[in-house]
């Protein structure tokens, strides 16, 4: 009998938690508590869980309770049939994934019926129990309507789904693939790859390495399952999981324990072998899930560690910048943006008339003070850089501008400038994200980025729901100036939603968090206020992390220069605690304090200077991959730093030692005739 699971139980155990940890945050959730409020400002119920621990939690109980709702619908249905026996029933119940409980009701669920559900409509079921107990015994009224052959044939298809159906050797089946079997890939067939279109058939000499490839599957790498996937969703390898004789008599013999033989007839054997195909295909299927599963979590992390490297990012203060978007035939758009970081001015420039364009530069700098240049890094960006470094002396920057395109054509786009045509909403992006990397990426589909590996693989809704996390505790990371913020950073505040971001837009300026209050619900505000500041407030508290309910407690202790809890504070405060008092002083501290203090900005290089074998740059890190750094250099392609050149040590992770935007000098190993440069991180 199914019963409703203890998901408290089963969470805090897979996870190692305390029960009362578990149950606190999914008592938190319950009233609309969101992860960065509970991670930040219910350490104390929570026995300090991060935000990982906390969507762990969330993610896992889903998981039970999405895995609880299908078996309840498959013993439902199946029972409304009538077809219910015990033994699908315990398999049922005893179903320890989604997959395994598809597997058992989709006989049920589809409208056409299997042979062994004819089969036991036909009242072949009694023949199929004798032949499981190794014999067969065929009643005369049978005889009358269907030969020998037949009876045994559907009799067979009957104990045979009953072997694919049995949850005891599936599970054996999937612990002994997991421990010890191989998987699997070899090149297909040179007909077949004929077949190919000219883009993937280009992609044939990279898969090299997997044309004749094995490994135990416990030893499967997660870039190596990615590279697997990508391999025969192109149709240039066959990949599957190896099947040896060995593993079916091993099952077999298990399956003569559960019947309490010691050897088959015929009929049973044939029975067994019959649906052990299906058996191992359907477990197959099961753990190449798995393991794709596997490698997807894995390059999610990554992207979700460069993500976070990306938007934690230093906002740079500009008075006037003009931002260019690199062309040639089009030519290359340039756009003003005043210290508001709102376009002023547009226009465009050629390098085809390179008199012309240094004029037109030259009036634009003198007129609108531009203290900063500006440009995309994409292609013609070092032309531009060039011209523009002949007129203007002060800084010049080349931007990534990843995403930006998608960014022009977003909805969101064409709400904040509907007026502007595609190019310049693209050309104003490529400027602010100079000034505040965050404000402008959290309106770009988080997967166009660009920081990750393998990202046009990723399911699209699990990408962005994970990638949505980072921005989410990126945002509420620092503190966000209702005044300035967009509404897309507003929307991710915590306890804030779009219809709220724009609400509290619409009613701006405010001079104080309380005018704020004055917006948005109780609940909305007892969330959102940690994580919202006023400058212009006289109350200076309202730019920091205290909540207004402690004001009067964080003024008693500031101005008393408290640092524990003694007696008179207790009668004043009984609730206060010593974590009390070290949250307050910590958050006046941290007074106007800028949490972003990495800057990612690549000055552009004077290109006059030739690059040669053995110089010695330094540079950023744009993107870090299982077996690459990759280098921004101020132009559309980074150049690489092999794995096994990032350290003088022995690295297995890249990460452990480079992040994103990390200023690292690199030394140029080799250039060869195409210009592919070796660079290497020893040594320094």
């Amino acid at each position: 009998m199914l019963e409703t699971p203890n998901y408290v139980e089963i969470v805090s155990t897979e996870l190692n938690l305390k029960q009362f940890q578990t149950s606190t945050v999914l008592e938190l959730v319950a009233e609309w508590a969101t992860v960065p409020f509970i991670s930040r400002y219910r350490k104390e119920r929570t026995w300090n869980l991060d935000e990982n621990d906390i969507r762990a939690i969330i993610e896992l109980k889903n998981k039970q309770e999405n895995l609880y709702n299908a078996k309840v619908t498959a013993i439902k249905w199946i029972e409304e049939l009538g077809k219910m026996t015990p033994e699908l029933m315990d398999n049922l119940v005893n179903a320890k994934t989604l997959k395994e409980v598809e597997e058992l009701y989709k006989p049920y669920k589809s409208k056409k019926k299997t042979k062994a559900m004819i089969a036991l409509e036909k009242w072949f079921w009694v023949v199929a129990e004798s032949i499981k107990q190794n014999q067969i015994i065929i009643p005369e009224e049978l005889l009358k309507d269907y030969s020998r052959e037949e009876i045994i044939d559907w009799s067979i298809e009957i104990v045979g789904a009953e072997v694919n159906a049995n949850s005891n050797l599936r599970h054996t089946l999937i612990e002994t693939l997991n421990e010890a079997w191989v998987i699997l890939s070899s090149k297909k067939w040179e007909k077949a790859l004929e077949k190919l279109n000219e883009k993937d058939r280009d992609q044939i000499s990279k898969f090299d390495i997997y044309a004749e490839f094995a490994i135990k599957i416990n030893l499967v790498k997660p870039y190596q399952i990615l590279a697997l996937n990508r391999w025969e969703n192109l149709w240039i390898l066959t990949v599957k999981i190896e099947k040896d004789e060995m593993i079916f008599d091993y099952l077999e013999s298990e399956y003569a324990k559960i019947l309490s033989l010691s050897s088959f007839i015929s009929e049973l054997k044939e029975a067994f072998k019959r649906w052990y195909e299906n058996l191992f295909s359907s477990v197959e299927n099961e753990l190449r899930s798995e393991l794709n599963e596997l490698g997807e979590d894995d390059s999610i992390k990554v992207f979700q560690t460069n993500l976070e490297a990306l938007l934690m990012t230093k906002p740079e203060k500009v008075n006037s910048m003009l931002s260019v978007d690199p062309g040639f035939r089009v030519g290359c758009k340039i756009c003003v943006l005043n210290e508001l970081w709102n376009p002023v001015f547009f226009d465009k420039i050629y390098l085809h008339d390179l008199e012309w364009a240094k004029k037109k530069l030259n009036e634009v700098i003198k007129k609108y003070k531009i203290e900063v240049v500006v440009i995309g890094n994409g292609t013609w960006s070092k032309e531009v850089s060039a011209l523009i470094s002949e007129v203007f002396g002060w800084d010049i920057f080349i931007v990534n501008e990843s995403g930006a395109s998608v960014y022009s054509v977003s909805k969101i786009a064409e709400e904040e400038f509907p007026k502007l045509d595609s190019l310049d909403r693209w050309t104003i992006s490529i400027g602010r994200r100079f000034i505040d990397p965050l404000s402008e990426l959290v309106k770009i589909p988080v997967w166009s980025i660009g920081v990750g590996m393998y990202q046009h693989d990723m399911p699209e809704k699990k990408l962005e729901q994970k990638l949505g996390y980072v921005v989410e505790s990126a945002v509420n990371e620092v503190w966000v100036n209702v005044n300035t913020a967009s509404i897309y950073v507003l929307n991710h505040i915590s306890g804030i939603d779009k219809r709220q971001a724009k609400k509290i837009y619409d009613k701006r300026p405010y001079k104080s968090r309380v005018e704020i209050k004055k917006v948005l619900s109780d609940k909305a505000f007892e969330q959102a206020i940690w994580f919202l500041r006023v400058p212009e407030s006289k109350e200076e508290l309202d730019n920091t992390d205290i909540h207004p309910e402690q004001y009067a407690l964080a003024r008693y202790i500031i101005w008393n220069n408290k640092v524990k809890v003694d007696d008179e504070m207790k009668k004043l405060y009984p609730l206060v605690t010593s974590d009390t008092i070290s949250f307050i002083l910590s958050s006046y501290n941290d007074l106007w304090k800028e949490k972003r203090v990495n800057s990612t900005q690549s000055k552009a290089r004077n290109t006059t200077v030739e690059i040669a074998e053995w110089d010695v740059l330094e540079w950023v890190i744009r993107n870090v991959v299982a077996f690459w750094a990759f280098v921004d250099i101020g132009t559309k392609n980074d150049w690489l730093v092999h794995i096994s050149q990032l350290s003088d040590t022995f690295v297995k992770n890249p990460m452990d030692v480079v992040k994103v935007w990390d200023r690292v000098k690199v030394r140029v190993m080799k250039i060869d005739e195409k210009w592919k440069i070796q660079l290497s991180m020893k040594d320094f």
